[in-house]
């Protein structure tokens, strides 16, 4: 046991600190999400207005790529970190006292671009802070604490709202990113360009060029951003599925975002038993596989109970493939480039996840919620069996040459 817990990233101080602090501040921006756009519903901006918000999210990511990955990767990870942290408490804290919908979207705006930055950095530090050896633990840790932390604030957004406490929620978010610049700060771990900062690129394809190099890497950071459009894609049909087609009730469709949690933390827990790069390519492409064979058991789904469960399986599968490639992504990639690799990322996904929602909203209106969720399953299983082959391929040909010649 003593041994076990001297392996684990929970036996490393920054680790410690880094993990709570991402968690809370996990909760605390559910909090927020689910405000904010229970507040623009409530406020009459419709549904195109509640859409234009989700866009404004996304663009600041999309924007800042190049430059993200550059920041990532050459500015003092503490500066970074504390800097995007207090820029988004001090958002959030204003939301709290002037909740109009201009406000939201300013202040939205403002936490998206920090989170730009920020997101990538703290993707390049918390390898560093554990070493290249525990690497697949702690993205698996990250992912299952998300899982439950996501869900939590979800949930008590939309209490608050309902109990028109909705500016204490915010001031709780803004506490939450206080105590994140806070972490930041108490971490010792330090990531800086030093030699590299000069020679590093602010094009938006820096990253993505790094991982052009590597075969392995290619088919699967491909066949993901075409899954992330077809998951994404179902998430505004969703609603349609589980109130009309299930005839589930209110406080039903809430409850799913615990299963998906659920589903997470399985996910998370498999993924963090999965060591060796061979096996995690592998397990990525079987765990997205899954989810895909799994949205198309949803679209047959005869009643809620059996969606619940099939939601909670399709979030382990997807849990399981998002946590391997991770780990798999961050240990192929230079330690001095990971920051534009994951800005690209990063940025690459929440353009698939823009196209998903338009996507999502003409399929549910030519096919309905079902044929929707059949399709996205189908064509997704067909993606990750090709994915699949270009990896076996991939892995045969780079294990035949690393044999030496007789």
């Amino acid at each position: 046991m003593k041994r076990s817990l001297q392996s684990s990233v929970w036996a490393i101080r920054d680790a410690r600190i880094a993990l709570a602090a991402r968690a809370v501040s996990t909760a605390g921006t559910s909090v927020t999400s689910i405000a904010a756009i229970l507040l623009l519903h409530d406020g009459g901006v419709g549904a195109l207005g509640v859409a234009a918000f989700l866009a404004v999210l996304v663009i600041p990511t999309v924007a800042t790529i190049g430059i993200a990955g550059r920041v990532a990767d050459t500015v003092d990870s503490r500066v970074v970190l504390t800097v995007t942290a207090l820029v988004q408490a001090a958002a959030v804290c204003a939301l709290g006292f002037a909740p109009a919908p201009v406000m939201i979207f300013v202040t939205g705006v403002l936490i998206a671009l920090a989170q730009a930055f920020a997101q990538p950095t703290w993707q390049a530090l918390v390898p560093r802070i554990v070493g290249e050896e525990r690497i697949g633990q702690a993205i698996s840790w990250q992912q299952g604490l998300a899982a439950v932390a996501s869900p939590i604030g979800a949930g008590l957004g939309g209490l608050l709202v309902a109990l028109d406490g909705v500016a204490w929620g915010f001031w709780a978010d803004a506490a939450t990113y206080a105590a994140l610049a806070g972490a930041a700060l108490l971490i010792r771990t330090r990531r800086h360009g030093g030699a590299h900062a000069e020679a590093a690129s602010t094009s938006w394809t820096a990253g993505i060029r790094v991982v052009a190099h590597d075969r392995i890497l290619v088919p699967l950071f491909a066949s993901i951003l075409v899954f992330v459009v077809l998951v994404e894609g179902v998430n505004p049909v969703e609603v349609f599925l589980v109130r009309d087609a299930l005839g589930a009730s209110d406080w039903q469709y809430g409850l799913t975002e615990f299963f998906a949690g659920a589903g997470g933390l399985i996910g998370a827990a498999i993924a963090g038993r999965i060591v060796g790069n061979t096996v995690r390519a592998r397990a990525a492409t079987v765990g997205f596989g899954l989810a895909a064979a799994v949205l198309v058991g949803i679209g047959f789904a005869p009643g809620y109970w059996v969606y619940a469960a099939l939601i909670t399986l399709l979030v382990a599968g997807f849990g399981t493939g998002n946590a391997t490639f991770g780990a798999l992504l961050t240990s192929r990639t230079p330690e001095a480039q990971r920051g534009r690799v994951y800005a690209a990322l990063n940025g690459l996904a929440r353009t698939a996840s823009l196209l998903a929602l338009g996507l999502g909203g003409v399929a549910n209106a030519l096919l309905g919620p079902r044929p929707t969720f059949v399709v996205a399953g189908i064509a997704g299983a067909v993606t990750m069996v090709v994915a699949g082959f270009a990896v076996l391929r991939a892995q045969r040909a780079e294990a035949s040459a690393l044999i030496p010649a007789p």
